[in-house]
Protein backbone atom coordinates (compact mmCIF):
# COMPACT_ATOMS: atom_id res chain seq x y z
CA UNK A 1 0.00 0.00 0.00
CA UNK A 2 1.11 3.78 -0.69
CA UNK A 3 0.24 6.84 0.70
CA UNK A 4 -1.47 7.50 -2.62
CA UNK A 5 -3.60 4.92 -1.73
CA UNK A 6 -4.81 6.36 1.32
CA UNK A 7 -5.60 10.28 0.28
CA UNK A 8 -9.47 9.79 -0.81
CA UNK A 9 -10.22 7.95 2.28
CA UNK A 10 -7.97 10.21 4.38
CA UNK A 11 -9.99 13.15 3.33
CA UNK A 12 -13.56 11.61 3.44
CA UNK A 13 -12.68 10.72 6.89
CA UNK A 14 -11.59 14.31 7.92
CA UNK A 15 -14.87 15.58 5.97
CA UNK A 16 -16.97 13.24 7.89
CA UNK A 17 -15.45 14.36 11.53
CA UNK A 18 -15.47 18.20 10.43
CA UNK A 19 -19.64 17.28 9.92
CA UNK A 20 -19.86 15.64 12.84
CA UNK A 21 -20.91 11.73 11.01
CA UNK A 22 -17.08 10.54 12.65
CA UNK A 23 -16.55 9.96 16.33
CA UNK A 24 -12.72 9.83 17.64
CA UNK A 25 -11.08 10.65 20.97
CA UNK A 26 -7.83 12.15 22.08
CA UNK A 27 -4.98 10.66 22.14
CA UNK A 28 -4.15 8.85 25.87
CA UNK A 29 -0.96 7.76 27.17
CA UNK A 30 -0.29 6.39 30.42
CA UNK A 31 3.83 6.46 31.91
CA UNK A 32 5.23 4.10 34.27
CA UNK A 33 9.07 4.74 35.77
CA UNK A 34 8.36 0.96 37.65
CA UNK A 35 12.31 0.86 38.35
CA UNK A 36 12.77 4.56 39.68
CA UNK A 37 15.83 4.74 37.15
CA UNK A 38 13.90 6.49 33.90
CA UNK A 39 13.84 3.48 32.37
CA UNK A 40 10.12 4.45 31.60
CA UNK A 41 7.25 2.30 29.71
CA UNK A 42 4.81 3.85 28.05
CA UNK A 43 1.10 2.52 27.00
CA UNK A 44 -0.48 4.82 24.15
CA UNK A 45 -4.20 4.63 22.29
CA UNK A 46 -6.34 6.30 20.05
CA UNK A 47 -9.85 5.23 18.88
CA UNK A 48 -12.14 6.59 16.20
CA UNK A 49 -15.21 5.49 14.71
CA UNK A 50 -16.00 5.76 10.68
CA UNK A 51 -19.78 4.72 9.99
CA UNK A 52 -19.25 6.03 6.39
CA UNK A 53 -16.78 2.77 5.86
CA UNK A 54 -18.43 0.32 9.15
CA UNK A 55 -15.47 0.42 11.29
CA UNK A 56 -14.07 1.71 14.23
CA UNK A 57 -10.47 1.72 15.12
CA UNK A 58 -8.18 1.33 18.21
CA UNK A 59 -4.18 2.21 18.13
CA UNK A 60 -2.29 0.70 20.62
CA UNK A 61 1.29 1.16 21.44
CA UNK A 62 3.39 -0.62 24.28
CA UNK A 63 7.31 1.03 24.79
CA UNK A 64 10.22 1.52 26.63
CA UNK A 65 12.48 4.08 26.90
CA UNK A 66 16.19 4.25 27.35
CA UNK A 67 18.53 1.43 27.78
CA UNK A 68 15.26 -1.10 28.32
CA UNK A 69 14.00 -0.71 24.45
CA UNK A 70 14.16 -3.15 22.25
CA UNK A 71 14.55 -2.94 18.42
CA UNK A 72 11.02 -4.06 18.37
CA UNK A 73 7.77 -1.89 17.75
CA UNK A 74 4.93 -3.37 20.04
CA UNK A 75 2.18 -1.11 17.64
CA UNK A 76 -1.43 -2.85 16.63
CA UNK A 77 -4.35 -1.55 15.04
CA UNK A 78 -7.86 -3.33 15.87
CA UNK A 79 -10.35 -2.78 13.27
CA UNK A 80 -13.76 -3.38 14.80
CA UNK A 81 -17.12 -4.00 12.77
CA UNK A 82 -20.40 -1.03 13.89
CA UNK A 83 -22.64 -3.39 12.75
CA UNK A 84 -21.68 -6.46 14.41
CA UNK A 85 -19.01 -5.61 16.84
CA UNK A 86 -16.83 -8.51 15.98
CA UNK A 87 -12.97 -8.12 15.31
CA UNK A 88 -12.41 -8.11 11.44
CA UNK A 89 -8.21 -7.27 11.46
CA UNK A 90 -5.73 -7.02 13.49
CA UNK A 91 -2.99 -4.49 11.96
CA UNK A 92 0.82 -4.17 12.83
CA UNK A 93 1.20 -0.72 13.66
CA UNK A 94 4.60 0.55 12.27
CA UNK A 95 4.98 1.14 8.22
CA UNK A 96 1.01 1.82 8.97
CA UNK A 97 1.53 4.82 10.74
CA UNK A 98 3.98 5.76 8.39
CA UNK A 99 0.90 5.97 5.58
CA UNK A 100 -1.38 7.60 7.24
CA UNK A 101 0.77 10.33 8.27
CA UNK A 102 1.87 10.89 4.73
CA UNK A 103 -1.50 10.93 3.74
CA UNK A 104 -2.79 13.37 6.28
CA UNK A 105 0.36 15.79 5.92
CA UNK A 106 -0.78 15.30 1.75
CA UNK A 107 -4.08 16.86 2.83
CA UNK A 108 -2.43 19.69 4.45
CA UNK A 109 -0.31 20.39 1.18
CA UNK A 110 -3.05 19.87 -0.77
CA UNK A 111 -5.12 22.91 0.92
CA UNK A 112 -2.28 25.22 1.69
CA UNK A 113 0.61 24.97 -0.91
CA UNK A 114 0.82 27.54 -3.54
CA UNK A 115 -0.06 27.30 -6.82
CA UNK A 116 2.78 28.33 -8.34
CA UNK A 117 5.24 26.30 -5.85
CA UNK A 118 7.74 23.18 -7.59
CA UNK A 119 10.26 23.04 -4.52
CA UNK A 120 10.16 21.08 -1.65
CA UNK A 121 12.78 21.23 0.84
CA UNK A 122 13.10 18.37 3.32
CA UNK A 123 14.51 18.14 7.24
CA UNK A 124 15.26 14.74 7.87
CA UNK A 125 16.04 11.57 6.25
CA UNK A 126 13.74 8.97 8.20
CA UNK A 127 10.90 6.68 8.11
CA UNK A 128 8.28 9.96 8.29
CA UNK A 129 10.74 12.00 6.20
CA UNK A 130 9.82 9.23 3.46
CA UNK A 131 6.42 8.52 3.51
CA UNK A 132 5.71 12.38 4.45
CA UNK A 133 7.62 13.41 1.12
CA UNK A 134 5.25 10.79 -0.56
CA UNK A 135 2.59 12.27 0.46
CA UNK A 136 3.39 16.03 -0.65
CA UNK A 137 4.70 14.88 -4.05
CA UNK A 138 1.20 12.72 -4.49
CA UNK A 139 -1.09 16.17 -3.57
CA UNK A 140 1.21 19.14 -5.39
CA UNK A 141 2.72 19.91 -8.45
CA UNK A 142 6.23 19.96 -6.87
CA UNK A 143 9.21 18.70 -9.29
CA UNK A 144 12.19 18.84 -7.29
CA UNK A 145 13.26 18.00 -3.45
CA UNK A 146 15.94 19.20 -1.66
CA UNK A 147 17.33 17.40 1.24
CA UNK A 148 19.18 18.25 4.45
CA UNK A 149 20.03 15.58 6.78
CA UNK A 150 23.16 15.78 9.87
CA UNK A 151 23.98 12.21 8.57
CA UNK A 152 25.89 12.62 5.34
CA UNK A 153 24.97 8.60 4.29
CA UNK A 154 21.35 9.18 5.21
CA UNK A 155 21.05 11.85 3.12
CA UNK A 156 22.21 10.08 0.30
CA UNK A 157 20.16 6.87 0.81
CA UNK A 158 17.28 8.88 1.08
CA UNK A 159 18.04 10.73 -2.50
CA UNK A 160 18.68 7.47 -4.68
CA UNK A 161 15.62 5.87 -2.93
CA UNK A 162 13.01 8.97 -2.89
CA UNK A 163 14.25 10.00 -6.35
CA UNK A 164 13.78 6.00 -7.90
CA UNK A 165 10.21 5.66 -5.92
CA UNK A 166 8.82 9.21 -6.74
CA UNK A 167 10.32 9.95 -10.09
CA UNK A 168 11.44 13.00 -9.45
CA UNK A 169 14.86 15.08 -9.02
CA UNK A 170 15.86 14.78 -5.20
CA UNK A 171 18.96 16.50 -4.34
CA UNK A 172 21.07 16.93 -0.96
CA UNK A 173 22.20 20.01 0.57
CA UNK A 174 24.83 20.81 3.04
CA UNK A 175 23.05 23.24 5.17
CA UNK A 176 19.69 23.39 7.02
CA UNK A 177 19.14 26.98 5.56
CA UNK A 178 19.56 25.59 1.88
CA UNK A 179 16.06 24.18 2.07
CA UNK A 180 14.46 26.58 2.40
CA UNK A 181 15.57 28.57 -0.33
CA UNK A 182 12.99 28.70 -3.23
CA UNK A 183 10.90 26.40 -1.22
CA UNK A 184 6.98 25.97 -1.73
CA UNK A 185 7.07 23.63 0.99
CA UNK A 186 9.50 23.15 3.67
CA UNK A 187 8.81 19.60 6.18
CA UNK A 188 10.50 18.85 8.95
CA UNK A 189 10.88 15.38 9.93
CA UNK A 190 13.25 15.01 12.32
CA UNK A 191 13.88 13.45 15.83
CA UNK A 192 15.38 16.73 17.23
CA UNK A 193 14.72 17.87 20.88
CA UNK A 194 15.87 21.49 19.90
CA UNK A 195 14.32 23.53 17.16
CA UNK A 196 16.34 22.11 13.80
CA UNK A 197 15.51 25.88 11.68
CA UNK A 198 15.63 29.47 12.32
CA UNK A 199 12.39 31.00 11.70
CA UNK A 200 13.81 34.05 9.77
CA UNK A 201 14.92 31.70 6.78
CA UNK A 202 11.35 31.12 6.17
CA UNK A 203 10.78 32.94 2.72
CA UNK A 204 7.47 34.95 1.80
CA UNK A 205 5.22 32.32 0.72
CA UNK A 206 6.51 28.56 2.39
CA UNK A 207 4.23 25.90 3.76
CA UNK A 208 6.30 25.11 6.85
CA UNK A 209 5.07 21.08 8.28
CA UNK A 210 6.82 20.18 11.34
CA UNK A 211 5.73 16.42 12.58
CA UNK A 212 7.53 16.71 15.80
CA UNK A 213 4.73 17.06 18.91
CA UNK A 214 5.45 16.51 22.68
CA UNK A 215 3.26 14.74 25.56
CA UNK A 216 3.01 14.51 29.29
CA UNK A 217 6.38 12.63 29.65
CA UNK A 218 8.44 14.01 26.53
CA UNK A 219 9.47 18.12 25.58
CA UNK A 220 11.10 18.12 22.02
CA UNK A 221 10.58 21.24 19.95
CA UNK A 222 11.65 21.13 16.06
CA UNK A 223 10.23 24.95 15.44
CA UNK A 224 10.76 28.40 17.07
CA UNK A 225 8.76 30.77 18.19
CA UNK A 226 9.78 32.89 15.12
CA UNK A 227 8.20 30.34 13.31
CA UNK A 228 4.24 31.03 14.45
CA UNK A 229 5.22 34.59 15.00
CA UNK A 230 5.60 35.02 10.95
CA UNK A 231 2.86 32.77 10.15
CA UNK A 232 -0.87 34.23 8.87
CA UNK A 233 -2.55 30.82 9.65
CA UNK A 234 -1.87 28.35 11.88
CA UNK A 235 -3.18 24.90 11.42
CA UNK A 236 -2.95 21.73 13.98
CA UNK A 237 -4.55 18.10 13.91
CA UNK A 238 -6.38 18.87 17.39
CA UNK A 239 -6.44 22.06 19.40
CA UNK A 240 -7.63 19.92 22.75
CA UNK A 241 -4.85 17.90 22.39
CA UNK A 242 -2.64 20.69 22.83
CA UNK A 243 -3.59 21.94 26.42
CA UNK A 244 -4.45 17.75 27.22
CA UNK A 245 -0.96 17.21 26.34
CA UNK A 246 0.43 20.77 27.82
CA UNK A 247 2.52 21.00 24.17
CA UNK A 248 4.09 24.01 25.13
CA UNK A 249 5.85 24.15 21.40
CA UNK A 250 2.74 25.96 20.73
CA UNK A 251 1.34 26.92 24.50
CA UNK A 252 4.43 28.94 24.89
CA UNK A 253 3.55 31.03 21.62
CA UNK A 254 -0.05 31.44 22.62
CA UNK A 255 1.25 32.64 26.60
CA UNK A 256 3.79 35.17 24.68
CA UNK A 257 0.94 36.59 21.79
CA UNK A 258 2.68 35.36 19.31
CA UNK A 259 -0.78 33.76 18.09
CA UNK A 260 -3.69 34.22 19.23
CA UNK A 261 -6.08 31.18 20.10
CA UNK A 262 -9.01 32.12 17.62
CA UNK A 263 -6.53 31.83 14.77
CA UNK A 264 -5.29 28.31 15.37
CA UNK A 265 -7.23 25.92 13.64
CA UNK A 266 -8.45 22.68 12.99
CA UNK A 267 -6.94 20.49 9.55
CA UNK A 268 -10.65 18.41 9.70
CA UNK A 269 -12.16 22.57 9.51
CA UNK A 270 -10.04 23.15 6.68
CA UNK A 271 -10.31 20.04 4.62
CA UNK A 272 -14.16 20.24 5.17
CA UNK A 273 -13.76 23.86 3.80
CA UNK A 274 -15.15 25.61 7.09
CA UNK A 275 -12.20 27.73 7.12
CA UNK A 276 -10.09 29.29 4.01
CA UNK A 277 -7.05 27.96 3.32
CA UNK A 278 -4.18 30.16 1.59
CA UNK A 279 -5.06 33.28 0.71
CA UNK A 280 -2.39 34.77 -1.14
CA UNK A 281 0.94 33.48 -3.05
CA UNK A 282 2.94 35.06 -0.44
CA UNK A 283 1.32 34.33 3.08
CA UNK A 284 4.04 32.05 5.43
CA UNK A 285 1.45 29.23 6.74
CA UNK A 286 2.50 26.92 9.08
CA UNK A 287 1.02 23.28 10.03
CA UNK A 288 1.80 21.41 13.01
CA UNK A 289 0.71 17.80 13.23
CA UNK A 290 0.74 17.88 17.03
CA UNK A 291 -0.74 14.28 17.54
CA UNK A 292 -1.61 11.13 15.31
CA UNK A 293 -5.22 10.51 15.73
CA UNK A 294 -7.52 7.91 16.10
CA UNK A 295 -9.39 9.19 12.60
CA UNK A 296 -6.28 8.80 10.91
CA UNK A 297 -5.50 5.25 11.68
CA UNK A 298 -8.91 4.29 11.32
CA UNK A 299 -9.24 5.27 7.93
CA UNK A 300 -5.60 4.07 6.33
CA UNK A 301 -6.39 0.27 8.45
CA UNK A 302 -9.99 0.43 6.54
CA UNK A 303 -7.50 0.67 3.56
CA UNK A 304 -4.92 -1.43 4.59
CA UNK A 305 -7.90 -4.26 5.50
CA UNK A 306 -9.77 -3.69 2.02
CA UNK A 307 -6.81 -4.07 -0.11
CA UNK A 308 -5.47 -6.89 1.69
CA UNK A 309 -9.19 -8.91 1.72
CA UNK A 310 -8.73 -8.13 -2.60
CA UNK A 311 -5.81 -8.87 -2.79
CA UNK A 312 -5.90 -12.18 -0.20
CA UNK A 313 -3.08 -11.16 1.53
CA UNK A 314 -2.69 -11.69 5.20
CA UNK A 315 -3.51 -14.89 7.98
CA UNK A 316 -7.23 -15.65 8.65
CA UNK A 317 -7.45 -16.39 12.35
CA UNK A 318 -10.24 -17.82 14.10
CA UNK A 319 -13.55 -15.71 15.14
CA UNK A 320 -13.83 -17.42 18.45
CA UNK A 321 -10.20 -16.72 19.34
CA UNK A 322 -12.02 -12.96 19.92
CA UNK A 323 -15.27 -13.57 21.71
CA UNK A 324 -16.86 -15.15 24.40
CA UNK A 325 -20.12 -17.26 23.70
CA UNK A 326 -22.84 -15.79 26.76
CA UNK A 327 -25.41 -18.44 25.41
CA UNK A 328 -25.37 -20.76 28.26
CA UNK A 329 -25.52 -17.39 30.72
CA UNK A 330 -28.89 -16.27 28.78
CA UNK A 331 -30.44 -19.54 28.60
CA UNK A 332 -30.05 -19.60 32.36
CA UNK A 333 -31.82 -15.95 31.97
CA UNK A 334 -28.38 -14.25 33.40
CA UNK A 335 -27.54 -10.81 31.59
CA UNK A 336 -23.64 -11.06 32.35
CA UNK A 337 -21.84 -7.52 31.35
CA UNK A 338 -18.16 -6.93 30.34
Amino acid sequence: MTVADCLEVMELAYRDLAEGRAVEELRQRMFVDNEGNGRVYGLGRQAAALPRFGIAALRITSSRRKEARQPRDYHLVLLFDLGSGALRAILQGFTLSGLRLGATTALAAKHLTRSNGAVVGVLGSGKQARANLEGIVAATKMKRVKIFSPNSSHRSLFCEEMGRKLEIEVIPVDRPKDVFKDAAVVLCASNAWEPIFDGNWIEDGTLVISLRNSDLNKRPREFDETTIRRSSLVVVCAKKQLEADNQREILDPLEHGAVAWENIHELAELVAGKIPGRRSANEIIFYHSNVGMGIQFAAAGFQAFKLASERKFGRELPQEWFFTDMTPWLELGFHPTS
